[in-house]
């Protein structure tokens, strides 16, 4: 796609200049090639061996429509344009969170829940397009929506440095572009040492460096592979670097290895430690039902407490004020009860999806061994 040789700035002032500020606003096929060759013939300018404009243009189209316009509609929100090419955009990971940010935010500067939801939404359409959008906790934004506002003490509105603090965390379904980024910079990355496992020196690509033992290092091939050296546990911490290390981080590492000499075996297995930050999705389980459960039963307490018989309907004549009252909290409950409903019918959609995307994966390996 080249669309990594294309810098965010250069994205924003296309997106200006073919007047895409409307973000609800749906565009045709034939506004998005026109938007996609005005990026490419730029590109073409700068990488004359690299970019041929047509072909570009067509693979970015069909790849485009393949993530957001899977119906193939013809038409395509203009927010999902923004957010799919600035994902893929070049540029340094921070500042391209400031970009996104600011394409959904307020006039304010400030964005809501319904804006943020809007910027994942887009966001995790990249990885579901893959078939994996499951790794990254499923298609449903709601849970990364309310980790972001937990994180801000669930305020209305958050700024940009909070999102940013938030999205440094790599919550996961986010996590995969940060991850994206590192597997560019260790493309080319070369390290001063020796794996354990297979020898390889100097290691190229991603580098893991055991926080357990002294001068221990795994290259990428061994890591990925689950292999281990005698005396070292998969469960044993390490750390990922993309880039050579500096004499700073050899240093925090060297402490971080002499604490954990302290602790033994058992403690590395209890406490086993995640790269991103997981969020509360509808795959985990029963945490749905079991809080629906429990507030079904905290209103049949409230109800037995005060004497009410929800099935006993007094006659119009003797409704008195408390009894409306007590009706219109019966309703709000009902109300909460439905919505419940809905998230849980939501879930179940979601686990259909997720289970068309295995038995499509599946298909696929079984040609590959057929083959």
């Amino acid at each position: 796609l080249l669309v990594d040789l294309l810098d965010l700035n250069t994205t924003s002032e296309v997106f200006k200049q073919h007047k895409l500020s409307q973000n609800d606003q749906l565009i045709g096929v034939q506004d998005v090639i026109s938007c996609l060759t005005t990026i490419y013939s730029g590109l073409e300018e700068k990488h004359k061996d690299m970019v041929n404009v047509p072909l570009s243009v067509d693979m970015c189209l069909n790849w485009l429509l393949n993530v957001y316009d899977s119906g193939r509609t013809g038409k395509i929100r203009v927010q999902s344009l923004k957010i799919g090419l600035m994902s893929l955009s070049k540029g340094l990971l921070e500042e391209k969170y400031r970009y996104l940010f600011k394409e959904v935010a307020g006039p304010t500067e400030m964005c809501d829940q319904r804006q943020l939801g809007l910027l994942l939404h887009d966001a995790i359409q990249i990885p579901r397009q893959l078939g994996e959008v499951a790794a990254f906790g499923g298609s449903n934004i709601e849970p990364s929506v309310r980790s972001c506002f937990q994180q801000n003490h669930n305020k209305p509105e958050i700024t940009v440095k909070q999102f940013i603090d938030w999205m440094r965390l790599e919550p996961q379904s986010m996590v995969w572009l940060p991850v994206l980024h590192r597997v560019a910079a260790a493309e080319t990355a070369k390290h001063q040492a020796k794996c354990n496992i297979c020898k390889e020196c100097p290691i190229v690509g991603f580098r893991y460096r055991s926080l357990k033992h002294f001068n221990y290092d795994v290259c990428q091939s061994c890591f990925f592979s689950g292999r281990t050296a005698k005396g070292h546990k998969l469960h044993y911490p390490m750390v990922e670097y993309c880039i050579p290390t500096t004499s700073g981080e050899d240093v925090r590492d060297f402490t971080k290895v002499l604490k954990n000499k302290f602790r033994s075996k058992k403690y590395f297995a209890k406490h086993p430690r995640l790269g991103y930050l997981p969020v509360q999705t509808v795959l985990e389980g029963d945490n749905l039902e079991t809080s629906l459960q429990i507030e079904y039963e905290q209103l049949k307490e409230q109800h037995l407490r005060r004497g009410i018989n929800p099935l006993a309907s007094p006659p119009d004549s003797i409704v008195s004020p408390q009894h409306a009252s007590e009706d219109a909290e019966l309703i709000a409950e009902a109300k909460l009860l439905r919505q419940h409903k809905g998230r849980l019918e939501a879930r179940m959609q979601i686990l259909e999806d997720h289970n068309k995307q295995l038995e499509s994966q599946l298909h696929r390996l079984r040609q590959l061994l057929e083959q």
